[in-house]
């Protein structure tokens, strides 16, 4: 057989086994397979998948936490369908990966929006690698990350999972990561959501978004793009909700006009779970699942995840003539080229040792890397930081002596207890929708053995005792651990908290700690008991935030749990209230998934970090920015407001009025400027800016040169993030006050000077005109170098010159050079 033979192309090869395929093998390899953590669940997949399947979810809810056992069920798993099924075509097995691989023991990294905080895509790069290696040695070979939607409402309870609000940042950390997590097309990443997913209205996870068509394509599908022709990545994966008042997975005009015919994507796109069949049971696009399938197959949804409740009635529509046969060649097609590209067929299972890479001392180093670059330092009165010796530290708050808060909602800890069923929200349960549906229609012979009969849908009684019957076996568990906290203690037995580490740096006879409240929960007695803690100390140390999780019952951000308020809980603001009477130097870390506003705490504390999900080295990371070990170096990569009215606030915005950094015209002046702007983060040490110099003509077809000079003038050595923005200052359409167009984190000895220059594509500059046409329009344009977005340091301006240039193809990324320049010694 052709297909088998690993010296014929892949077209080669796809078109000989298509060729070979039954109908009802075709179909198989448009639908996925969910384990739920069965003992053994060979007997219901040789059952109900003895065709095939397209894809399998194996995520943390699939496993036991005995490797040995997961990895043997695995290879089982992925042999039934190598060695069982006719044509013998391997499954694509997925997991996530943004905070690492999605497995217990698995290195653990601090989530998106703290990797976007290093702006450092190198680093991400590595991070992809790792999550590369760990989950192709455990025998996954599909990641669902990243995210590449744009982080712009703080009451989205996924907000930490993007890496920020910027669309060239975020493409250009996403790219990054794409390119590690592929490699050399050895595992396929998955770009999602496409697209909007993170504006939906009022930070409402999976609702309805208003974008117009210019918007959707300059903005928020540029990061994907960028992914498409930067990273070549293999997979998309759908947004949940309603665009346009368009159900995303049947949408022909988001899934095959813009996404294939004009961004340029190629490869194969999965849906996010239960995103088909919601387009017949909650945005009613679809009298029947049956025409739910067949809408989202021809519009280009190539396959449905993580069942088959909608794409098992294709067969059908294809015999009844419902459906053509060349849209189930299409999709199966990509399918195939997937299998064939990533070397299934040859290599289907595990490859590396899964034990010695997790054991990789370098991989907790880049974890605690990327922890320590992305902590962003917004605050710091009076020099309070770094802490002097010898200190009397008063340590307090619901982190100070918790690490599981560390951890992101999709990372190994974060998913330590979730089910399958939790990744789709449900009106009745978060389990029962997705495993009663699943149930009822992939195992009626299992039922059928319970005494439970029916033809199309069970009665209402048989409901209540099919719901009985999963709510009992989810009370069941075959995993090795109990809760989060005891697969915390057995995975990551090195994981320490802030106070731990505090008492072996300064001595645990100068650290007094207490918790003072819950995440959300009062603690009986427990403010009284921080103010005794604070009368004490010289200074205070608050380690305040949320928990994300989709399970936790203190959950205050996560998949399906967004939040109304984007201050810490009230317990929390209660307790920092009665310590700010105090009267002692207090100093706040925010440890959190979603950039809180804390107006007061920010107002009242000498010093505020923000310190994200900083994962398994958080801690660690924390005291050494704390006590100056770690100079801090990170930059927000999303505005901070003041007020949930405030909402959405972004760098990137159109002009209001005629001074650019005006944002808006509230009554409350106080309202008018967010707490702190994109790009911000302070350092140690101080940073000088000076020499800018730029050509001040560039054809429409040209590159711009900005060349400058920045000195570390300040007594630490430390990293400055440089960023460039550009604002076109007369337009046809109204674009941006300020849009990023490079970034450079520049490391600086003490009197050292780096000369750093950009070099930007004019292409970079290109949006869709009043035609919808992608143009680069000449005019003037100015330049602005800063440590933020609106700390400004180096402004001027140059011309656009020639005719207006109509592309096809955006240029991505711009380029810079840093060249050190002979160090300085300071005057005596």
């Amino acid at each position: 057989m052709l297909y088998k033979d690993p010296s014929k192309s892949v077209a080669e090869r796809v078109e000989d086994l298509l060729g070979s395929m039954t109908l009802k093998e075709k179909v198989s390899q448009l639908f996925g397979l969910v384990n739920h953590g069965q003992a053994d669940p060979i007997q219901l997949v040789s059952e109900n998948y003895k065709h095939g399947a397209g894809t399998l979810s194996f995520l943390n809810s699939s496993q036991t936490g005995d490797h040995r056992k997961d990895m043997e069920l695995l290879e089982k798993l992925q042999s039934f369908f190598v060695n069982e099924t006719r044509l013998g075509i391997p499954v694509l097995i997925h997991n996530e990966g943004i905070a690492g691989a999605q497995i217990p023991g698995a290195t653990t990294f601090p989530q998106s929006l703290s990797v976007a905080s290093t702006w450092e895509p190198a680093l991400a790069k590595k991070m992809g690698e790792v999550v590369k290696k760990q989950l192709l040695a455990f025998g996954i070979n599909t990641v669902h990350s990243p995210l590449f939607d744009l982080g712009r409402d703080p009451r989205w309870g996924r907000i930490g999972e993007t890496y920020g609000e910027d669309p060239y940042l975020v493409a250009q950390m996403g790219t990054a990561f794409v390119k590690g997590v592929q490699g050399n097309k050895e595992m396929m990443a998955t770009a999602k959501h496409f697209v909007g997913y993170g504006n939906a209205e009022g930070g409402r996870n999976g609702g309805e978004q208003q974008i117009g068509e210019r918007k959707l394509l300059d903005t928020y599908c540029f990061p994907f793009e960028a992914a498409i022709h930067e990273a070549d990545v293999m997979g998309i994966m759908n947004s949940y909700g309603i665009l346009n008042e368009q159900a995303v997975s049947t949408s022909k005009w988001l899934l095959t006009d813009i996404l294939r015919n004009k961004l340029g994507f190629s490869g194969l796109v999965v849906a996010d779970y239960g995103s088909v069949s919601h387009a017949h049971s909650r945005y009613r696009v679809a009298e029947s699942r049956k025409e739910t399938a067949v809408m989202a197959l021809q519009a280009g949804m190539d396959v449905e995840q993580p069942n088959h409740i909608c794409y098992q009635y294709l067969e059908e529509a294809v015999e009844s003539g419902e459906l053509d046969i060349e849209y189930i060649d299409r999709a199966v097609r990509r399918v195939l080229e997937t299998k064939f590209t990533l070397g299934l067929f040859e290599r289907p299972f595990k490859t590396g040792d899964f034990h010695e890479e997790i054991k990789k001392k370098e991989y907790q180093a880049l974890s605690q890397e990327i922890a320590e670059k992305s902590i962003v330092l917004v605050k710091n009165d009076e020099a309070t930081l770094p802490l002097k010796k010898g200190l009397k530290i008063a340590v307090i708050g619901p982190s100070a002596n918790n690490s599981v808060n560390f951890f992101g909602g999709y990372s190994a800890v974060g998913t330590a207890d979730t089910t399958t069923g939790d990744f789709d929200r449900s009106e009745d349960d978060n389990f029962i929708k997705m495993a009663y549906d699943t149930v009822i229609t992939e195992h009626r012979g299992m039922l059928k053995s319970q005494g439970i009969v029916f033809d199309e849908r069970p009665s209402p009684e048989q409901k209540e005792m099919i719901i009985a019957m999963l709510k009992k076996r989810r009370s069941t568990s075959n995993k090795v651990y109990k809760n989060m906290d005891e697969f915390s203690q057995i995975f990551y037995p090195n994981c320490r908290t802030v106070k731990e580490i505090l008492e072996e740096e300064c001595g645990q006879e100068n650290i007094i700690y207490e918790k003072g409240c819950e995440v959300n929960r009062p603690i009986e007695g427990g403010i009284d008991k921080v103010k005794k803690a604070v009368q004490q100390a010289d200074v205070v140390i608050a380690i305040l935030g949320g928990r994300e999780s989709m399970r936790a019952p203190d959950a205050t951000a996560g998949e399906n749990k967004d939040n109304i308020h984007i201050d810490v809980e009230k317990p929390q603001l209660e307790m920092m209230e009665e310590v700010f009477q105090l009267d002692k130097p207090v100093i706040s870390v925010i440890v959190d998934g979603r950039p809180l506003s804390n107006p007061s705490i920010n107002e009242r504390s000498k010093a505020v970090l923000y310190a994200w999900l900083p994962a398994q080295a958080g801690a660690q990371a924390i005291v050494n920015v704390l006590t100056g070990k770690t100079n801090p170096s990170g930059k927000l990569p999303v505005t901070i407001v003041k007020d949930k009215g405030q909402i959405p606030m972004y760098a990137s915005r159109s002009p209001f009025y005629i001074e650019i950094d005006e944002w808006a015209e509230y009554i409350d002046h106080d309202k008018n400027k967010p707490l702190y702007p994109l790009g911000h983060g302070l350092s140690y040490t101080f940073f000088e800016y000076s020499d800018l110099s730029l050509n001040k003509e560039v054809a429409t077809d040209g590159q711009l040169q900005v060349t400058f000079n920045v000195k570390n003038v300040g007594p630490y050595q430390g990293d400055e993030v440089v960023q460039l923005y550009i604002r076109d200052c007369f337009s046809r359409i109204a674009r941006p006050t300020k849009q990023l167009v490079g970034f450079a984190r520049v490391n600086l000895n003490i009197h050292e000077s780096k000369e750093i220059t950009f070099t930007v594509d004019m292409r970079q500059l290109a949006f869709h005109n009043n035609d919808l046409k992608q143009i680069v329009e000449p005019g003037k344009m100015e330049v602005y170098i800063g440590a933020s977005s609106e700390d400004i340091r180096l402004n001027d301006s140059f011309n656009v010159v020639g005719e207006e240039l109509i592309i096809d193809r955006k240029v991505f990324s711009s380029n810079v050079k840093i060249k050190s320049n002979v160090q300085i010694k300071e005057r005596i």
